[in-house]
């Protein structure tokens, strides 16, 4: 079925970030195929009218996610990045079943949705089972599989992985893209990597990686290897035809900043995650105006500990300000750009992330009647910088309601939430 939205307001994202009043969008067979103030027909379509109180707008790109490790959310609090890993998420890890795995990434479905997130890039181990729980759930995602290249048995998880792209890229309607996710620089050696690169330029798969999170790890790599995180990348031939997702860059040093600017890779900027780990401040601003290709993300639930893509715009708004001791770096455009369009764009989505005619119908409905929307002074702002993710009223993924005043069609939250704190108090509590 069609469906209309009319008399609301648009904040399109488009290149000229328009906000349009008393406007209608239309949609049909999952793609924007109207977008303008003309009245439309309604005949056969369903109708949605806005009575000039709702706003619609892309749906949220969370560029870096741990589905499953929404079951340790607040397990693992106040310690440092390595600390954190070594000391509570890798033993909780390691008691993983494909079923706990599948119901952390329901639980996490069933949040993002809500907050009106509509595509995620997700790495982790286990990834088979993330694809019932996306059946549920159906956000867009790319699924990379976590791999240890100094494990006993890593040719075997490199291979386990090409399988996996084989069985479900292109699954669920083409939602679902399947790429590689060596971990990081310390949890893999060089000729890993190397293999890594050449087996994603072979599947035409994206490389989805940890890089320069913390002091700690940024230096020790250049201890063992002579060259920084993103220069081992290099050296690898990881940025050679291939689409790089590196997650953090929190580290990046000047001429690793020129890289990604010239190869195209992505950084994908996690600032509550940073802050919570006390990893640092990525180098934003510098990269924007250097022209690196950004994404923000929410990080897993375990170090967040939500996935709310609205408090991470509006951290990342502030927290650069306020580090570079500058209220003109990361401008509100900027912060809900990196969030949608920007985002869409750094994963390699071309089509996704603005409301405008031809792309996905990936779109949310947000409640401006609220008084932190009022006065309509700068709508652009009132998203950033005064809303929250509790506005959402619709969230649609390819012209498909998946979630709607809170109720996700098909789903029992009340049953996942039940199992989700069984799996914690009968195998993960420590």
């Amino acid at each position: 079925m069609d469906t209309l939205f009319q008399n609301v307001w648009v904040v399109t994202v488009d290149e000229r970030m328009r906000v349009l009043q008393n406007a209608s969008v239309r949609v049909h067979d999952g793609r924007i195929t109207y977008v303008g103030t003309q009245p439309q027909d309604g005949n056969g379509a369903r109708v949605i009218d806005g009575h000039g109180r709702k706003l619609l707008m892309p749906g949220f790109v969370n560029g870096h996610t741990h589905l499953p490790m929404t079951l340790f959310r607040s397990s693992a609090d106040d310690l440092e990045l390595h600390t954190w890993l070594n000391t509570r998420i890798f033993p909780m890890e390691a008691k993983l079943t494909p079923g706990s795995v599948q119901c952390g990434a329901e639980l996490a479905l069933c949040e993002l949705a809500r907050a009106g997130v509509t595509t995620i890039n997700d790495m982790y181990t286990q990834c088979r089972a993330l694809i019932p729980a996306l059946e549920r759930v159906p956000l867009r995602a790319t699924l990379s599989m976590g791999l240890f290249g100094q494990a006993e048995n890593a040719q075997a998880q490199l291979d386990d992985a090409v399988a996996f792209h084989r069985e479900c890229n292109g699954a669920l309607g083409g939602l679902v893209r399947v790429g590689l996710g060596p971990h990081a620089e310390y949890t893999n050696t060089e000729p890993y990597l190397r293999r890594c690169a050449d087996v994603a330029r072979r599947l035409g798969c994206p490389l989805h990686i940890h890089v320069s999170e913390t002091k700690k790890e940024h230096e020790e790599c250049k201890a063992r290897h002579g060259v920084t995180p993103v220069g081992l990348l290099e050296r690898a031939g990881f940025f050679d035809g291939n689409r790089a997702l590196l997650a953090h860059c929190v580290w990046l040093e000047e001429a690793d900043i020129d890289t990604l600017a010239r190869t195209g890779a992505a950084a994908l900027h996690n600032p509550c995650s940073n802050l919570k780990l006390a990893s640092g401040f990525a180098p934003v601003p510098k990269m924007l105006e250097k022209g690196v290709r950004l994404a923000l993300c929410t990080d897993g639930a375990s170090s967040n500990n939500n996935l709310d893509l609205w408090e991470e715009m509006r951290i990342c708004a502030l927290m650069h300000k306020g580090h570079a001791l500058d209220a003109t770096v990361v401008p509100a455009e900027q912060a809900l750009y990196m969030a949608t369009r920007g985002g869409a764009l750094a994963l390699g989505y071309e089509d996704v992330g603005s409301v405008a005619e031809g792309f996905r119908a990936d779109l949310i409905l947000v409640d401006i009647d609220r008084p932190c929307y009022q006065p309509m002074t700068n709508l652009v702002h009132h998203i950033v910088y005064a809303g929250n993710s509790r506005d959402v009223m619709l969230t649609m993924v390819e012209g498909r309601v998946v979630c709607e005043n809170g109720a996700i069609p098909g789903v029992d939250l009340e049953e996942i939430r039940m199992r989700a704190q069984q799996y914690y108090d009968d195998v993960f509590r420590m």
